[in-house]
Formats: C-alpha cells, sequence, structure tokens
C-alpha cells in the first residue's frame, strides 16, 4: 500500500540549531495517526514542511504521492489544517468565516452553505454561529478552528495540537470525529501532541519525536511490548528517558 504521508530523511537547520533531524516515517491512507513530542520538539516544524510552508534543508516528504516542495499548491488544496496556534478576525462571525475560507478554494453557492451547516453542527457551535468570534472562548476558537480545517473536505487532515485548548468533553468528542472522518470517509488523519492520552484514545500508529530527533515509530501496541511499558505515558517516558541518557542529560 502506498502511503498517504511519506517522509524520508526529513531535516531542517535554523542557523546552529536543527529542529528536525533526518526524520523518517510513513502513514497509512485512512488512519489516525498520532505524533507526540513536548513543546519544541520539531512536531509544528515538520507539519510545516509537509504543507509546503516550509522547505526542507534535507530528506524529502510526499503526501498522497504529491511532493511537498515542487508540488506544495497542489498538497495544501487537498489538505486541511489546524496551526498551534492562531488569530480568527474578532469582527466576523463563524458562518462568514468559513464562507471566507471556503471562498480561497473556490467553493461557494450551496454546497458551502450545506458544509458550514454540518460543521456548526458537528462542532456544537450553531447557537454561536452569527455571534462574532472576538468574544469566543479559548475552546470555542478552537472548535471554529477544526471547522475550517474541514471546509473543503480535505484528503489529509493535518491538526497541530488540536485539543489542548478543548474541554474533556470537548476533546472526547473530538477524536471521536477524527476517527469517523478515517472510517467513513477515509481521510487521513496526521495529529501532534503532547496530551498523551488523547493517543492512547485515537490512534493505533505513532511517532515520538524529541529534540527533532526520531526516538520511535509504528504500532503503538507493538511499541509498548518491545519497551515493556503497558501505556502511552510510561513508553513515552522510558524513551525520553533513554534519549537523555545518551545524550549526558540526567532526568
Amino acid at each position: 500500500m502506498t502511503p498517504a504521508i511519506d517522509i524520508r530523511g526529513l531535516t531542517k537547520q535554523y542557523k546552529d540549531v536543527r529542529a528536525v533531524d533526518d526524520v523518517t516515517f510513513s502513514v497509512a491512507p485512512g488512519e489516525v495517526f498520532g505524533f507526540v513530542g513536548h513543546n519544541g520538539a520539531g512536531k509544528t516544524t515538520t507539519i510545516q514542511m509537509l504543507l509546503g510552508l516550509l522547505r526542507p534543508t534535507a530528506g524529502s516528504a510526499r503526501v498522497l504521492g504529491r511532493d511537498v516542495v515542487a508540488d506544495s499548491l497542489a498538497v495544501r488544496r487537498i489538505s486541511g489544517f489546524l496551526p498551534a496556534s492562531y488569530a480568527l478576525p474578532r469582527d466576523m462571525t463563524p458562518v462568514t468565516f468559513l464562507a471566507y475560507v471556503a471562498s480561497m478554494f473556490g467553493l461557494s453557492g450551496k454546497p458551502v452553505r450545506n458544509k458550514i451547516d454540518e460543521l456548526l453542527t458537528m462542532f456544537d457551535l450553531g447557537k454561536v454561529a452569527k455571534k462574532k468570534l472576538g468574544g469566543f472562548s479559548s475552546g470555542m476558537t478552537q472548535k471554529v478552528g477544526l471547522a475550517q480545517a474541514l471546509i473543503n473536505d480535505p484528503q489529509v487532515l493535518f491538526l497541530d495540537e488540536p485539543s489542548t485548548a478543548l474541554d474533556p468533553i470537548g476533546r472526547a468528542d473530538l477524536m471521536r470525529h477524527l476517527a469517523t472522518l478515517a472510517r467513513d470517509k477515509g481521510v487521513t488523519v496526521l495529529f501532534s501532541t503532547h496530551i498523551l492520552s488523547d493517543i492512547e484514545d485515537a490512534s493505533q500508529r505513532v511517532a515520538i519525536l524529541h529534540h527533532g530527533r526520531l526516538l520511535a515509530a509504528g504500532d503503538l501496541a507493538e511499541l509498548k511490548a518491545a519497551h515493556g511499558t503497558p501505556r502511552m505515558d510510561d513508553l513515552y517516558l522510558t524513551l525520553v528517558r533513554g534519549a537523555m541518557a545518551r545524550e549526558g542529560i540526567t532526568p
């Protein structure tokens, strides 16, 4: 099976800092793949390279067969993206903002209105659909951000720390939505997080990053068994502490 996302030796160097260091892993079509690491591990930089927003220093990556450098616009057309941090236009409403995002994909008319209604329902935004975004809480803002990532019916969805601002119910709903998108629509989802319980809830396969380097990638159950760790947090701590010991750092 050809991977939906295929990363080979991906590297990003900023002067004296190597933010991403020779990372290789792949994501299968229609799976929800967890991308784990502490803040500053290189997750955001990797996602930005996959979307053609940053140019790799070395290595390569393809999204549904499209090269992320040579065909970056094509990659973005078939992708949805929620960045880790962003600001919404305060004077817009969810309805006008989602219509605006749709217009950037060349979408308009009744299909877009129907899609907006679908997304407002999915993220429980119907009651605030015509309220200005400037008065929204961080959790409500995150839901609007998630909705815009889906406005173009993407084939691949990149979510950077999507559940950080959500309450426990919102997080559970999000994980359920991701599973449904993958199962029913064949959407490939790559989501980064440092909330390890989200990985347990949503992903069968993961990649774990530490200081830009890949510590492990593969089936989560197999990784836990190989390292004798029953839970995701145990696996993560075991791998990170091992990396720190190799670096001569005392945890």
